[in-house]
């Protein structure tokens, strides 16, 4: 199934309602698989800084096509220089979430607002939402 806006609507909406039940407010970034940004929303009360975060994850997971515990393993010095290389900001975070249909990267999915674990749980809760 295509990555479509009907479907990324449904994404946003179930990060949001995961934020709700956790108490927190978030952004959310949904970024198809070349990184460009699909869809963004910001949860009212949402920080700022979670706009160009929750961004900068959504596009570092479609880069690198990796989630956040596998991008903890890469070498520092590597995601500066790719960061530096293709002129955006990465965030390999653990909360870092890829959307895979039968092994083909669809999306890059950052959510950033609370803490990094809370903000795994919203960004697990977008990529659940795409197949429902």
């Amino acid at each position: 199934m295509p990555l479509t806006n009907e479907v990324a609507r449904r994404m946003i909406a179930a990060s949001q309602q995961k934020a709700r039940e956790l108490g927190v407010t978030v952004s959310t970034a949904i970024v198809d698989a070349e990184g460009r940004l699909f869809t963004f929303e910001r949860m009212e009360g949402s920080r700022w800084i979670s706009v160009e975060v929750s961004q900068a994850k959504a596009y570092t997971g479609a880069l690198l096509g990796r989630d956040g515990p596998e991008l903890a393993q890469m070498a520092p010095a590597s995601l500066a220089a790719l960061s530096t290389m293709h002129h955006h900001a990465l965030m390999p975070n653990g909360s870092v979430t890829t959307l895979r249909e039968d092994g083909v990267l669809i999306a890059g999915i950052g959510c950033s607002g609370a803490t990094d674990e809370q903000d795994g749980e919203c960004a697990h809760a977008a990529r659940d939402a795409y197949s429902a």
